[in-house]
């Protein structure tokens, strides 16, 4: 089965590549939807937050193949991944994945017609937007069970980069 998938908009960071990928948290930015699609955007003011679903264009073919990673980016902070496990590519939000798409919650911080000022963005600027949904409450999970693995990176993370980082 093929399908195709047409992008809805496009994001723009003032942030280079190197300021997103050294970024915890994410950056400010806008994501600019394009004028034939402005109209699905009708109510969405309001919302505190926005679930937005790229394409990772900057993906290599090679990057594609890619089924098993380490931590590599917890490297960029300071920390030590030598006693992290390689996990399955599906359990991480590593770029290089079969299929590079990416979903973020985003801080709404306004609307101005078709372009949606937002905070929290871990893609480059020019990244084509695929879609957008609320982010509400049926959304919210509040009790979730995680394995010891990802619980023991956690740890090192809150320890290195502070609480308020890592939940």
């Amino acid at each position: 089965m093929k399908f195709k998938i047409k992008p809805i908009g496009i994001v723009h960071v003032e942030s280079s590549d190197e300021e997103v990928k050294n970024s915890y948290t994410g950056v400010d930015g806008v994501i600019e939807i394009y004028p034939e699609y402005e109209i699905g955007l009708d109510k969405i003011d309001g919302f505190s937050h926005i679930i937005a679903i790229f394409y990772l264009h900057k993906v290599t073919e090679d990057q594609r193949k890619v089924l098993k990673v380490k931590h590599r980016r917890l490297r960029r902070f300071g920390i030590d991944i030598s006693n992290f496990p390689e996990v399955g590519v599906f359990c991480t939000d590593s770029p290089h994945r079969p299929n590079p798409i990416a979903l973020t919650i985003l801080r709404l911080n306004k609307r101005e017609s078709r372009f949606l000022y937002v905070s929290g963005l871990d893609v480059f600027d020019k990244t084509p937007v695929i879609d957008i949904k609320p982010y509400t409450p049926d959304r919210i999970i509040p009790n979730i069970s995680l394995p010891i693995w990802f619980i023991n990176i956690l740890k090192v993370i809150r320890k290195r980069l502070g609480k308020e980082i890592a939940p």
